[in-house]
């Protein structure tokens, strides 16, 4: 988590409430990946066996186990961490609002409407997906614990298997979350920083367009809200772009990893994998790894594209 979203935290008194959602929502991914493989694995021992009358209860079993999974994340999500989300956004503009009213007028003039407004609104909304939006923070931890213990799973299974997920994985991770993505903190503040402008040229059109007419500036305010908006589009899409090569270099690199590992597990069956059964069990460990590559990338990419509107929340505070 960035340093200054860890203040408005502190700011806001809602540290040790994060801290307790991350705890409750961390191990979800990963206890969905075990039961996932271990019901593929005991199907497949089951149909070796030709054991077809057990496989009924065997699937309901792992039905309800997983029924009071996704239950108790669903109790998580509306019951706790909805609330919590709710309690800081309400502290934090509360908290923003009462730093704007002890300012003085010479402090306020330093900005302008359009860039106090979206500090106040936008901003705050960014800010809070940081944390909890679909792909962010809460998604991140949630993965990075899936991809750690799946990897520590893969190397009791098959330490061959795991060297070659992390020769297929570690690379393509750098290249993506650290290379292609690094610019997109600089065109998103860009955008938000236009943004700020477009709101203060739209500000007149909305309250003041009698007195804009009489005296002839329509053209004047259109051409600017017009070229500010622009350039919000111009930079959004640059971001837009990093964001989607990084999703291409992600794709690229699972696709590689699973045809290595379909040759490999080829090769290895009868050496040094005991069955069928087994390969299955890897590969699924294997693919929770690269899926939590994929949503780690995209978490850090969104992050990165919230992040300005966290600094300008936190300059205000």
């Amino acid at each position: 988590m960035n340093r200054k979203v860890r203040k408005i935290l502190k700011e806001t008194g809602m540290t040790k409430d994060f801290i307790l959602v991350m705890i409750l929502r961390a191990p979800f991914d990963f206890i969905n990946a075990v039961l996932s493989a271990n019901m593929l694995e005991s199907f497949i021992r089951l149909i070796e066996k030709k054991n077809e009358g057990n496989l009924l209860p065997t699937f309901g079993i792992f039905m309800l186990f997983t029924v009071m999974l996704f239950g108790y994340n669903m109790f998580v999500w509306a019951f706790v961490t909805m609330k919590i989300n709710i309690r800081f956004i309400k502290k934090l503009r509360m908290r923003v609002y009462k730093s704007l009213l002890s300012r003085t007028e010479q402090e306020m003039e330093e900005l302008s409407a359009g860039d106090w407004i979206s500090r106040l609104n936008s901003d705050i909304d960014k800010t809070n997906l940081y944390l909890v939006g679909p792909l962010n923070f809460m998604h991140l931890l949630i993965a990075s614990v899936n991809m750690t213990l799946s990897a520590v799973v893969l190397f009791m299974l098959n330490r061959t298997m795991l060297a070659v997920a992390l020769i297929m994985t570690l690379p393509f991770f750098f290249v993506s979350s650290v290379v292609v993505i690094r610019k997109v903190p600089v065109f998103k503040k860009k955008s938000r920083e236009h943004y700020a402008k477009y709101t203060n040229w739209m500000e007149p059109i909305v309250n003041a367009s009698e007195s804009i007419r009489i005296f002839e500036g329509e053209e004047l305010v259109k051409a600017k809200a017009e070229k500010e908006s622009l350039e919000i589009m111009k930079n959004n899409m640059k971001a837009h772009r990093r964001t989607a090569l990084a999703a291409g270099v992600n794709t690229f690199s699972g696709m590689t990893g699973y045809l290595l590992l379909l040759f490999l597990g080829n090769s290895m069956m009868g050496r040094e994998l005991e069955d069928f059964a087994r390969l299955m069990k890897i590969t699924q460990y294997r693919g929770e790894m690269m899926k939590s590559v994929m949503i780690t990338n995209n978490c850090i990419g969104r992050m990165k594209g919230n992040l300005p509107a966290a600094e300008r929340v936190e300059e205000v505070l």
